[in-house]
């Protein structure tokens, strides 16, 4: 522990160096609008109201005057952990990666996350998409369409905006031979309709997988989400339909899903429940699957926040976790994370803990 508390106290140290003082901004848009980060976030990369809304207009201000900022930022992740992972030093470069982002004339945006390193290990792309909002940007019921790369909708973003070290499991989940995976992002169409920030809104998306473990794909993946915004509550469903050969039989596979979003002043609950079933997810033929999570978050001060999660999923196996930290804004553009996560195998007797730090800033 002592090994430890000097690591965690290092990386603060450097990136309180690192770091530049509050009057400075994360580029790409903060810098564009001429805005503070706390305006779109209160801990990176919590998102606030007007977050939210900022990224649902394609990261767009209509009306609003604009600078001339490089349209690129980099993101860096310091990382250590307990017990290290794939035989990876405890101390990393977790992540380091390249943000673009702007404009195509009056309705058009553009995205690119690029991960230089990821895990790591090498990275490589996760977002690189254009958009067209189809209507004017005061329309009751906006309609965009995105095409490219991206990250499928769904209740709770599983990497850009996750706050804790270790990912959802149910969106790394895969079932048998059958590697979908939800985290992993597609490519194709997306059309939406509505806002995801409040009211009614949908979304269609035609996509092809991107699974590492490269089974053909017979035609095109399809999802669909619906989600109800409302004051303090959201509610949102999801399906998601696709055909994959295994050993030369067509796996015809569903994923399908319930959420629900609770804000009660500092706190939130995110709580979202997933069933899956495959035709021929392996030699043994057809597989249920299913799983889900319930996340409370709690905002001690603008500065400092607090998450506990629980995890479960079953397929072959029934896996469970506990993941418990606090987070901590140590300047405008940077926050460290500590967290530990307890671990069980399917029997119950193997119990694994693991407590791990991060520090994050960007510019």
């Amino acid at each position: 522990m002592p090994r430890f508390a000097i690591l965690a106290g290092g990386i603060v140290l450097i990136g309180l160096a690192l770091t530049p003082g509050p009057a400075a901004a994360i580029p790409v848009f903060a810098h564009r609008y001429g805005l503070s980060c706390q305006t779109c976030h209160t801990t990176v990369p919590h998102l606030t109201e007007f977050g939210e809304e900022f990224r649902d207009r394609g990261y767009r201000l209509p009306g609003a005057p604009r600078r001339g900022a490089f349209p690129a930022a980099v993101k860096v992740n310091l990382a250590y952990a307990s017990d290290g992972a794939g035989g990876l030093p405890k101390a990393v470069v977790d992540e380091m990666e390249i943000l673009v982002g702007g404009s195509i004339g009056k309705r058009g945006s553009y995205f690119a996350e690029q991960y230089v390193v990821d895990g790591g290990m090498p990275g490589r792309s996760r977002d690189l998409w254009a958009a067209w909002r189809a209507t004017p940007d005061d329309v009751r019921i906006p309609v965009t369409v995105r095409g490219g790369q991206f990250t499928l909708n769904l209740p709770v973003d599983p990497e850009t905006f996750r706050e804790t070290t270790d990912h959802y499991a149910i969106w790394d989940q895969t079932a048998g031979e059958n590697s979908f995976a939800f985290f992993e992002p597609k490519t194709g169409l997306m059309l939406t309709a509505g806002s995801e920030a409040h009211g009614l809104s949908a979304s269609i998306a035609a996509v092809r997988g991107r699974e590492a473990g490269a089974l053909p794909v017979r035609g095109l993946d399809r999802e669909l989400y619906v989600q109800q915004a409302m004051p303090n509550v959201a509610l949102s469903a999801y399906r998601y339909d696709g055909v994959r050969s295994i050993d030369g039989v067509e796996d015809r596979f569903r994923r399908a899903g319930y959420g629900v979003a609770i804000t009660r002043g500092r706190a939130r609950l995110d709580a979202v429940y997933q069933h899956g079933f495959d035709t021929h997810a392996n030699a043994g033929g057809a597989l249920a699957s299913g799983g889900g999570f319930a996340q409370v978050r709690y905002e001690f001060t603008p500065r400092m926040f607090g998450v506990a999660r629980y995890d479960a999923t079953q397929d072959v196996a029934f896996s469970r976790a506990l993941i418990a930290g606090f987070g901590y804004r140590v300047a405008c553009n940077a926050r460290i994370t500590v967290f530990d996560t307890v671990r069980r195998d399917a029997a119950g007797g193997t119990r694994r803990n693991t407590l791990s730090t991060a520090l994050l800033f960007a510019y």
